[in-house]
């Protein structure tokens, strides 16, 4: 769509939206642009999509704002870029705006006076798409609602921050477009729930619960789990890809709390017929393991997922109900046998009655067995979970999530003694790639080529949405291990670091040249042939150390200043790069020798090299040719005085060798170094490519974990994968839970311990059991039933006539 540059700003806005309106009555749909995915979600919560209206008006504002202060608000990137630029009068930006000298004040009113129109146009669309039920519009309209609402929060901020814009702000704009964003939000669920309620849970065949004759001959379940289950897959697919993140989130944490509520409600009050009722029974056993792989999704971490947290009143919620459906699938699918042994004797204790001790969630451990290989009868809690079921278990909340969860992704990798990033660093530096992945020569021959493969083109895309430097010709197995090393010497303490390269300490002889040369001293220069973790550890270095590299080219490319500048740096170094030398140094094979006779200024060799070659000029090559040859004993007293500076910083920081990182039991310790993470270029790639690979190998993770479901096929965790998983196909989707086929229960292929079921403490009231058992049809109707049969049904009559005459 093409629209006026020129001319007053309410002027062009007025022809937007106009132009926009009518290219939805054209179209029946709004015309939206891609945001970059680097920016989606986040505290803000941008969204994937927005109108081009909003995405226009945006940059307009922008353009206001440069015209009005003389610089840019960094809020777009690609002015950003040209920042310096921005502080002449010929900006490119300012002149494509077509924006003439202002001040802050009409940058706030022509600001707010936009914001009020494109609000009352968004109004216009999203009552269109109510009244069509459009979700396709819906979601649009919300979008651009979404991005609006952020940049006016941003600008709002740069207000209030300046000394010279007293009085102005934009926080009314702000919070009419917030509401705004809640509202559709609330109406978008409404309308999900609206299309549940109607025409997904409506089955008047197999909800016919008096008829006289099973339900498809009684071979299978009813048509509306599966449906149900279908639409709901659907939908979480959709939202995940329209939505703002944690937006979707919460609509479709919204759309599982109403449904099960209808069906939590119709399964415990209905009331079969004998051909009916081992239906209801296998419609309960469906439903509880779609939940199960529902409820991640709405989850933020294991305690939420296990039922030990009840901070989230909708996952709470959720939680109560499955147990409900639990008791109602005990009570009704119980065989009369086995209720007989147990409701025989008057007066004698019945476990289902006891209280319920603080454990995972009863219902979640029987849908999820595999999890855990025995029902706790003591109080639990999340630190007495086996280490690989804690993992796992935050593993699956973490990869359900609708954007990636960075303090999460922090703790998978960190708790119980760095467990995940020990398993994958030793099997990533034990896996070979595939031969056509194993280089990646290939790189950008001209700036705008470099340039535009690191750009995504979406709006608000600063370049950094994909990989760049060195880790883009290396195999995308190296680039992981890098970035675990890199994770673990950040943030972890020497333990952790220890524990991760664990396998490089006790790697069998015939690795060891392959493992270990890296630490010769002839072998400084050939950064390429250097294994990954050594990489990882002298990229840390270099990030530091290139202040001593330009101090010693300005002083006639001084080895000596170089190596001085070193320890005057190493307080700004990691520590535990000191300790990781130190226990590589004590592993070290008798034929190797490291420069300057220890691995601390191997690894300081390298990293030197590494800058002094980046520089590219004839005098630093010469410096690093110097620095491969470098003499000991003419240094002797410069690599001391390193060993001190780095020993000293390590001790100061009070590290030792067995302490580990407390991430798990102190959560918020893991956004506190997420956001150091995050503000360097590093630690931003190192998160986004192991959760890349953890993407892509889920199942072949918790295969390692010993956590995958029984049903899941073994040839799926074999080996680690570079390439994403091919989505379920939608007859498998539509036919299968998970892993699991429906109707288990039904076919046999489940075989549920009622015995033990009945003995699980699940705080049951004995009339609130008695009123589920008179729903049964063997109690309702002991006509159809043989002798035998009607004798268990009197005596277990008998037992609750008595129990409820003693209690009164």
């Amino acid at each position: 769509m093409e629209v006026m540059e020129e001319g007053n700003l309410m002027d062009r806005v007025q022809i937007l939206l106009q132009r926009d309106l009518a290219y939805y009555e054209e179209h029946q749909k709004v015309l939206q642009e891609r945001l970059c995915s680097e920016v989606v979600g986040g505290q803000l919560d941008f969204p994937h999509h927005a109108s081009f209206a909003s995405v226009k008006l945006v940059s307009w504002w922008e353009g206001e704002y440069v015209a009005a202060y003389h610089k840019p608000s960094d809020f777009l990137p690609t002015l950003k870029e040209d920042k310096n630029a921005a502080h002449s009068s010929d900006n490119e930006e300012a002149e494509a705006a077509a924006v003439i000298t202002s001040v802050p004040e009409e940058f706030a009113r022509l600001t707010e006076s936009s914001a009020a129109q494109l609000l009352e146009h968004l109004h216009t669309l999203s009552q269109e798409a109510l009244d069509h039920a459009d979700l396709t519009v819906l979601t649009g309209t919300l979008g651009a609602a979404a991005l609006t609402r952020n940049s006016l929060w941003c600008y709002n901020e740069l207000l209030k921050r300046g000394s010279d814009t007293a009085g102005l702000s934009l926080h009314n704009s702000f919070k009419q477009f917030n509401e705004m964003v809640e509202a559709l939000a609330e109406r978008l669920l409404d309308l999900h729930n609206r299309l549940l309620s109607l025409y997904i849970l409506q089955d008047a065949d197999s909800l016919n619960w008096e008829h006289n004759q099973p339900f498809f001959e009684g071979q299978r379940g009813s048509f509306i789990i599966q449906m149900w289950w279908l639409y709901m897959q659907g939908t979480r697919e959709d939202l995940w890809n329209t939505v703002p993140p944690k937006t979707a989130q919460r609509v479709f944490a919204g759309m599982l709390n109403e449904s099960l509520t209808i069906l939590t409600v119709r399964y415990s009050q209905a009331t079969p017929s004998i051909s009916r009722g081992n239906l209801l029974v296998i419609d309960i056993s469906n439903l509880l393991l779609c939940v199960r792989h529902l409820l991640p999704a709405i989850c933020t971490n294991k305690s939420e997922l296990i039922g030990l947290s009840n901070q989230n009143k909708v996952v709470r919620d959720i939680h109560a109900k499955c147990h409900e459906l639990l008791c109602c699938l005990i009570i009704r699918g119980c065989p009369l046998a086995v209720l007989y042994k147990h409701f025989r004797k008057p007066g004698e204790p019945v476990p289902i009655f006891s209280e319920r001790p603080v454990t995972p969630a009863p219902w979640y451990m029987v849908v999820s067995s595999h999890h855990f290989t025995s029902l706790p009868k003591d109080n639990y809690a999340t630190k007495d979970l086996p280490d690989k079921t804690a993992v796992a278990l935050d593993l699956i909340v973490l990869m359900a999530q609708p954007e990636a969860s960075w303090p999460l992704l922090l703790k998978v990798l960190m708790m119980r003694k760095s467990f995940l990033s020990t398993l994958l660093f030793h099997h990533l530096i034990h896996t070979k790639p595939a031969k056509e992945k194993e280089t990646r020569t290939e790189v950008p021959k001209t700036a705008e080529e470099k340039s535009s493969s690191n750009n995504c083109e979406g709006f608000l895309c600063s370049g950094n949405c994909r990989m760049k430097g060195k880790d883009r010709i290396e195999d995308p197995l190296t680039q992981t291990a890098c970035a675990v090393i890199h994770i673990a010497a950040m943030v972890g303490c020497i333990g952790d670091l220890g524990a991760v390269l664990q396998p490089i300490l006790e790697c069998p002889t015939p690795e060891i040249k392959n493992l270990w040369g890296c630490c010769d001293g002839r072998q400084v220069w050939d950064e390429h042939g250097h294994p990954a973790w050594f990489k990882a550890l002298t990229r840390i270095m270099a990030s530091s150390l290139e202040p001593a590299v330009k101090d010693s080219l300005r002083n006639k490319g001084s080895i000596k200043v170089l190596l001085n500048g070193v320890a005057q740096l190493a307080e700004c170094l990691p520590t535990t790069l000191y300790g990781a030398s130190c226990l590589l140094e004590d592993a070290l094979p008798a034929d190797v020798q490291p420069l300057g006779g220890s691995v601390l200024m191997q690894m300081v060799g390298a990293a030197l090299y590494s800058i002094l070659m980046d520089e590219g000029k004839d005098e630093a090559i010469v410096v690093a040719e110097a620095l491969c040859s470098m003499d000991k004993k003419k240094y002797h007293h410069q690599v001391k005085e390193i060993k001190q500076a780095f020993a000293a910083c390590s001790e100061e920081m009070g590290d030792k060798d067995d302490s580990f990182s407390t991430i798990e039991e102190v959560p918020y310790i893991a956004d506190v170094y997420v956001s150091h993470l995050l503000l360097t270029e590093s630690g931003k790639q190192a998160l986004k490519t192991i959760f890349k690979f953890l993407q892509h190998n889920t199942k072949w993770i918790l295969g390692k974990l010993e956590a995958l479901d029984p049903n899941e096929p073994i040839h799926q965790m074999k080996v680690p994968k570079l390439k994403p998983p091919n989505p379920p196909k939608l007859l498998h989707s539509m036919f299968n839970i998970g892993a699991h086929k429906f109707d288990e229960l039904l076919n046999n292929a489940w075989n549920l311990d009622w015995k033990g079921l009945l003995q699980t403490p699940l705080s049951l009231t004995a009339k609130k059991m008695w009123t589920q058992l008179t729903y049964r049809p063997e109690f309702r109707e002991p006509e159809f039933l043989n002798e035998h049969d009607k004798k268990v049904v009197e005596t277990i009559s008998k037992y609750f006539s008595n129990y409820h005459s003693q209690q009164n």
